[in-house]
């Protein structure tokens, strides 16, 4: 018969909190939080500076409808979102089809 060690389970860890998220509605709104700035802003295509890099957005019919607290509301038909680790990397983002 085996004997089994009453010791405690290790705890659990402190969930991590992102300074950084992105949050995707019907692929018709973007919220993102964790904004430092806007590098470029066109109906096509937008540029978010954040402390990781720079998000690209693509798609049509952008439109930038909140701004504040270090976050952005953007809608519009959202195509394709790029990542760049390095902020002052610039490249296109070529909507996906």
């Amino acid at each position: 018969m085996k004997k089994f060690s009453r010791s405690a389970a290790p705890a659990p860890k402190a969930p991590i909190i992102p300074r950084e998220t992105l949050e995707i509605a019907e692929r018709r709104e973007l919220l993102i939080s964790g904004v430092f700035g806007i590098e470029d802003y066109h109906t096509e295509n937008v540029r978010i500076r954040t402390a990781k890099g720079i998000v690209e957005i693509g798609g049509h019919s952008l439109v930038l409808a909140w701004a504040g607290d270090k976050r952005l509301l953007l809608r519009g038909y959202l195509e394709c979102i790029k990542f760049e680790n390095r902020p002052e990397k610039k490249g296109g983002c070529r909507p996906c089809r």
